[in-house]
């Protein structure tokens, strides 16, 4: 019934300029891509000296270092992930594969140390064109490498 007619209640709606709405997002969005630098920061950056080394060692492998305890799971192990791209299928040549994973290990001794963590976890994937990736899971304990006379133990 009251179609097309305004009623005037007298109190006027506060309208917000779309200079100001502009404003407002822009300014979010770069307080989030700051808030998103400094925890990727935080996040990675105890590993950049390990990841450049790995980068080095093995160029466009695109290497991606993790490492440290689930939050959730306190009892959980400490583990030092990492992920590097390859050129062909990881699953063929165990040789090659155990070759890599022994020089990773060396890297991460050298450039990080492995002494804080209970299992150093590799992931090698390769992806092919138009195909799902490949990809290869090597795990390895630390105690066994100290044992094995690759990692030195602290104190030693």
């Amino acid at each position: 019934m009251n179609e097309g007619h305004r009623v005037e209640t007298g109190e006027e709606i506060p309208r917000t300029s779309g200079r100001w709405v502009t404003l407002g997002l822009l300014v979010f969005g770069c307080l989030f891509i700051g808030v998103l630098w400094f925890y990727t920061v935080l996040h990675t950056g105890p590993f950049h000296e390990l990841r450049n080394a790995i980068d080095s060692e093995f160029p466009d492998s695109s290497p991606q270092v993790e490492g440290g305890q689930r939050k959730i799971h306190k009892g959980t192990p400490k583990i030092l992930r990492i992920t590097l791209r390859v050129h062909d299928d990881p699953r063929r040549d165990d040789q090659r594969v155990g070759e890599m994973v022994d020089q990773l290990v060396s890297l991460a001794e050298q450039h990080h140390g492995l002494v804080g963590y209970d299992v150093l976890d590799v992931y090698l994937v390769w992806f092919r064109p138009e195909h799902k990736a490949v990809s290869r899971h090597e795990q390895r304990e630390v105690r066994l490498l100290i044992d094995a006379g690759l990692v030195v133990p602290s104190g030693g």
